[in-house]
């Protein structure tokens, strides 16, 4: 059989097309497998609460704005540059971590006593800037919960500018669009794990610990890196913050995955902390008791 040149040409212009197809079809799976189960976020109202934590303009963790003053997130991010703590600002009020909303240094920060960079318990810091904010519509605090209770909500809301997304594979091209999506906010549903598979986790990493009420634990989202986790990203239920994802994860994390730890504000030890800390009290053991007066 003899092809044409003109058979030819549109035999290669169908399989030109083909190809970039098929490259168009890729590049939008791999944007939704980027993006699986974290919705951006596009107006800043919507979740008027979230702080993002910066190291300069490095992106270290979220948080939630808890008074004027004050704003409370993951210790663990901080830990180790907590002598540092002079470069560390405080981005409220805008989805994009890099620009927008009320940009503030911080004045000091004050991390839990009982927190061991070892064990997923009181993982949790706060961050006292440098000036009270002045709340708008966009930038306003977020209520927490004051009792400790037994779990029943489908699942929490979670708002983080998730860390997988800024730790790319050598070698990954970005375009520029990809590198600005990086830096808006993001919300996810996260579903409490079953109170056993819970209770078994917490038994096998917290052996020596009788108290683990403090902890919540939380499916991680489906498709996304099993060993990254929302570091600071409050954990809401109704408009309320029950806790603070923890920055922990087991050693096997790539193989057996494991679930998302939470720093629960309602334990006693952590609420106690929080309220003493903020009203300038040292805060002891004698103050881990159950203040039904709630400061916020």
């Amino acid at each position: 059989m003899v092809i044409t040149k003109k058979a030819l040409a549109i035999q290669t212009l169908f399989m030109l097309l083909v190809k970039d197809t098929s490259a168009m079809v890729k590049n939008l799976v791999d944007k939704a497998k980027t993006f699986e189960e974290h919705t951006l976020v596009t107006d800043s109202k919507t979740f008027p609460y979230v702080v993002a934590i910066l190291k300069k303009a490095t992106y270290i963790s979220a948080g939630a704005l808890i008074d004027e003053s004050w704003a409370i997130t993951a210790a663990n991010s901080l830990y180790t540059i907590r002598e540092s703590s002079r470069t560390l600002r405080v981005r409220l009020g805008s989805v994009n971590y890099k620009k927008g909303g009320h940009l503030t240094p911080i004045k000091y920060l004050q991390i839990h006593p009982y927190f061991d960079d070892h064990k997923p318990l009181f993982d949790v810091a706060l961050v006292k800037m440098s000036d009270p904010v002045r709340f708008t519509q966009s930038l306003n605090p977020i209520r927490l919960q004051k009792s400790s209770r037994n779990i029943v909500a489908t699942h929490f809301i979670v708002t983080a500018w998730p860390m997988y997304q800024q730790n790319l594979s050598k070698g990954y091209q970005n375009t520029m669009e990809q590198i600005k999506r990086r830096r808006i906010l993001t919300v996810s549903h996260l579903h409490p794990t079953d109170p056993a598979i819970c209770s078994e986790e917490k038994d096998i990493l917290i052996p020596d610990h009788n108290n683990t009420k403090s902890v919540m634990c939380l499916d991680p989202n489906i498709g996304t890196d099993s060993c990254q986790r929302d570091i600071g990203a409050p954990v809401v239920l109704n408009g309320i913050l029950w806790g603070i994802i923890s920055s922990w994860k087991p050693d096997d994390c790539d193989v057996e995955g494991g679930p998302t730890f939470v720093t629960l504000v309602s334990a006693v030890e952590v609420s106690s902390w929080i309220h003493s800390t903020i009203r300038g009290h040292r805060w002891t053991t004698k103050h881990t008791v159950d203040y039904v007066d709630n400061f916020i």
